[in-house]
């Protein structure tokens, strides 16, 4: 009820200054000469003022008069209707009229509009529930279906497939991912971190088995970046190792573990996946003698000797398949995350962090960490040297 009271107050007040022009009463000519002719009749009553107290001669006063009377002579000619308002008969007759008509004709004319355009019946609704439901337009599901509309029209758009590709990836649509990712790479290019999502995706679907395309493209990433190339490395040892291929693969591992940092996440895991391989093959898991005590060991440091004893949490590891594996160390991350969040004091906890996204390929977060431990380590000049160090060392920038 109150809106449409609002509505027509408002038809009202339009109508209003529709028709209120229509009643004022128009007039032939604009009078232009009235205040040229108000200033000459000013004249002369000043004329009149100075001849009565004798400042102005008669004759003078004639004169002054008479010139002022052409002016007004020559005014009133060029504008012959001057100071004479007429009424036009033919326009003040239809005045009533039409207003009486605009005024009956436009609150029926925008009443039909909004009963045929509008939505008179539609309930109110809060801004909340318009807020939510612009938010469910853009729900992931939505937007994942815009994009796959998109490359059925346009299937020549690498940037859409190399942009869908880790999102089907993160969604668990791992044989999507691999041909988005493959597609992305035939029209785009190669790069390292699309041929590792490839890799990564063929790797799921094969329940944590190698497959040849997978390891085609973990090669290629060493050639193109063998700086950055530790998991691709990893999984082609694992790769051997499911071949058959023992002793390469522990040979591969030994390589890792010797160019690892001690606080390398994934170290632990190589190291008890060569142990069993060391029982496999009964040769020292370490590699060439043992390592450790090498310096000061005599001629019974080269014949093999027993594996350590392997930790239990490692070897729980290692029984896992490579998505609870991958999970797992993912956790142990985010947990150092987390302390580090509350206490941030930590300089060697930190750079562990950076170390390990850079391992895992989370190069944004290992950016992120680095800004956050230079936040933390203001006040500590060694810390904060060690993680600067490191950053110039993985290249994460100034």
């Amino acid at each position: 009820m109150v809106f449409w009271i609002l509505v027509a107050g408002l038809v009202a007040a339009v109508t209003l200054a529709i028709t209120r022009p229509l009643m004022r009463p128009s007039s032939a000519a604009t009078d232009s000469a009235g205040p040229d002719i108000a200033v000459y009749k000013d004249q002369l009553k000043e004329i009149d003022s100075d001849e009565a107290r004798g400042t102005l001669a008669p004759a003078e006063a004639d004169s002054a008069r008479t010139e002022i009377g052409r002016r007004i002579l020559r005014v009133s000619q060029d504008h012959p209707k001057a100071g004479k308002p007429a009424r036009d008969p033919e326009r003040n007759r239809f005045v009533v009229p039409v207003s009486i008509a605009t005024a009956i004709a436009l609150p029926i004319a925008s009443l039909g509009l909004y009963l045929t355009y509008g939505a008179p019946g539609m309930p109110a609704q809060p801004l909340s529930e318009r807020l939510a439901q612009a938010s469910d337009a853009n729900k992931p599901n939505d937007l994942v279906a815009k994009v796959e509309e998109r490359l059925r029209d346009h299937p020549e758009d690498g940037t859409g497939w190399d942009v869908i590709a880790p999102v089907y990836y993160a969604m668990g649509r791992y044989a999507d991912a691999a041909t988005a990712y493959q597609n992305a790479i035939r029209l785009i290019g190669e790069s390292p971190k699309r041929l590792q999502g490839f890799a990564n995706a063929r790797i799921h679907i094969e329940n944590g088995v190698v497959p040849e395309d997978a390891r085609k493209a973990l090669e290629r990433i060493i050639v193109l970046a063998p700086d950055h190339s530790i998991e691709p490395r990893i999984w082609l040892a694992l790769a051997k190792e499911q071949d058959g291929r023992v002793s390469d693969a522990a040979a591969d591992y030994r390589k890792l573990i010797a160019e690892a940092p001690a606080d390398a996440p994934w170290r632990k895991v190589i190291e008890e996946r060569l142990a069993n391989i060391g029982f496999r093959i009964g040769s020292p898991p370490a590699g060439d003698g043992n390592q450790g005590a090498a310096g000061n060991a005599g001629p019974a440091s080269t014949s093999a000797s027993p594996p350590p004893a392997a930790n239990p949490e490692a070897a729980a590891v290692m029984a896992m398949n490579p998505e609870e594996r991958q999970a797992f160390i993912a956790r142990m991350v985010d947990s150092l995350a987390a302390r580090l969040k509350s206490d941030g004091n930590d300089a060697a906890g930190w750079v562990k962090l950076i170390r390990a996204y850079q391992v895992l390929g989370r190069r944004d977060d290992a950016i992120k960490a680095l800004t956050d431990a230079r936040a933390n380590l203001k006040g500590n000049q060694d810390g904060l040297a060690e993680v600067e160090h490191l950053a110039r060392q993985l290249g994460l920038g100034s």
